[in-house]
């Protein structure tokens, strides 16, 4: 269910942003920043809807296996702006603690293998894998930075909630019922790998 509007960001590399809008990535794999609620045992996501929040901190030319991939280019923005035009709605979260696993979710996404490899290495083994459907509007939010949305955190508040109408899909039902069918079927492998 799609709410209305909404006044959470999660910030995600711009590229990677542009790559979700465009249906050319349908999860995001994190180290952290994606925190568990619902006790031991159960996976829920404490903002299951949000939009995302484009940013370069800490992203790499060489981070992405598509350079062709458009990026949001803040540098047409005068500083201290951000563009908003797509939002997710998380379906499925996991876990994986398998290394051999990491390769099965290469076709859902475009980081290149490096990036992976070193987050899933990164303090101690493992990725939250965060499975999306993505909408976008026609039109851009242009919203000003506030000090609190600054530096390396996951999730920021919009300070206003943003309207989702005329939002459409970045891929279609049919089209998202078997990426989600398949995304399902290689999360339950990884519970059965660890």
């Amino acid at each position: 269910m799609i709410p209305e509007s909404c006044d959470v960001g999660l910030k995600e590399w711009a590229g990677i942003c542009q790559a979700l809008a465009a249906g050319e990535q349908s999860i995001i794999l994190r180290k952290g920043g994606i925190d568990e609620v619902g006790g031991p045992g159960t996976f829920a996501l404490q903002h299951p809807v949000f939009w995302l929040y484009p940013t370069h901190l800490h992203e790499s030319q060489q981070g992405l296996r598509r350079a062709e991939i458009p990026r949001v280019s803040a540098h047409d923005l005068p500083p201290g702006k951000v563009p908003i035009a797509a939002f997710a709605v998380a379906t499925l979260l996991g876990r994986i603690e398998d290394e051999s696993m990491l390769d099965a979710f290469q076709k859902f996404h475009v980081w290149s293998d490096e990036t992976i490899r070193n987050r899933f290495f990164y303090q101690s083994p493992g990725l939250w894998v965060l499975a999306l459907r993505t909408y976008s509007r026609d039109s851009t939010y242009v919203l000003d930075v506030t000090p609190e949305q600054e530096g390396c955190r996951s999730w920021v508040s919009l300070g206003q909630a943003l309207s989702t109408s005329d939002a459409k899909p970045a891929i279609d039902d049919d089209s998202w019922s078997l990426v989600a069918d398949e995304l399902q079927s290689l999360l339950r492998r990884t519970r059965t790998t660890q």
